[in-house]
């Protein structure tokens, strides 16, 4: 991955969101299986996740692929800690050199639109996780050529065969529905290498859903999150205590990050009114109806920039 070469993760606020968003939920699933997971992502020359979730959730085997063409040696001069296991590879080389049997946090956050080889990574990891691992992907979500044109129905069979949805049309790339022809494709593939992994090893695993969110960073890439877990029949989601997060999302229908664009002192306004009231701050006709909403819906989980001169 080539993409922290032009991209600072750390400061870019609707992937810093998801990240929190992420982070709490992640936070409860982990608490219920108990904890020791091993976590396994793409960290790029910034290893933000590995940070957070080194601390917030107390992981400590961390898992870093790089297959893009940094050096190793700017890789291991940037990691914030000494036992972050560096692989220097492709993923689906990588994660063959991973212990994937121990119960793990997944977040393979690619930098570059749909592709086969995403499969062949769900092909290694979903025949070997067990239960109470989460799996987390994200990509572009624009169904594009390599020449950046829309795909076709012809050119997307020719390009994912067996792969792609049944009845197919179209509409099913323009951008309001191409983050649910992904997640369909997604959703099948995983359920299908569980299936045979079921009549296999005589399991009975399921994956469910628990992400499903879409967000853009001021006129940055359109970016697709869709991830879940891996779990037995006897399992009610309700059990994992996060139903209240209103970005947890089982549907078809994504969850759309919206950060409203507010000063210092128009965040300081709507706290000072937040739940109570919230009629008569709008009535100042200094923020809108809808930026106090979205405000509702982000502000625990938005990060806040300040310049400090070191």
């Amino acid at each position: 991955m080539n993409s922290p070469k032009q991209i600072n993760y750390e400061t870019r606020p609707f992937k810093f969101t998801e990240r929190k968003m992420l982070l709490a939920s992640l936070q409860k699933v982990c608490s219920f299986y108990g904890g020791d997971y091993q976590y396994i992502g793409l960290g790029g020359i910034a290893y933000t996740d590995f940070k957070l979730f080194h601390k917030e959730l107390h992981v400590d085997n961390l898992y870093s692929i790089e297959g893009g063409n940094i050096p190793l040696e700017r890789l291991k001069f940037n990691s914030p800690y000494s036992f972050i296991n560096l692989l220097k590879n492709k993923t689906t080389i990588a994660l063959n050199d991973i212990p994937l049997e121990k119960k793990s946090l997944l977040w393979l956050d690619y930098d570059g639109v749909l592709d086969n080889y995403m499969f062949d990574d769900l092909n290694i990891i979903f025949r070997k996780l067990p239960i109470g691992s989460i799996y987390i992907f994200t990509c572009n979500r624009e169904l594009k050529d390599e020449e950046n044109n829309e795909y076709t129905t012809e050119l997307f069979k020719e390009k994912f065969g067996n792969l792609i949805p049944f009845g197919i049309e179209n509409k099913d790339f323009s951008s309001q529905n191409n983050y649910k022809t992904i997640r369909n494709m997604f959703i099948n593939h995983i359920n299908s290498i569980l299936r045979e992994r079921n009549r296999i090893e005589d399991l009975n695993f399921q994956f469910h859903q628990l992400f499903n969110i879409l967000y853009q960073e001021n006129r940055g890439a359109r970016m697709y999150t869709f991830g879940g877990i891996i779990t037995d029949n006897d399992l009610n989601l309700s059990d994992l205590d996060i139903n209240s997060f209103n970005f947890i999302n089982t549907e078809e229908n994504a969850y759309r990050i919206e950060i409203p664009n507010l000063t210092r002192k128009e965040i300081d306004l709507i706290n000072s009114y937040l739940y109570v009231n919230e009629e008569e701050l709008v009535k100042l006709n200094i923020v809108t109806k809808s930026e106090v909403d979205k405000y509702k819906e982000t502000y625990k989980y938005m990060p806040h920039y300040y310049d400090i001169r070191l």
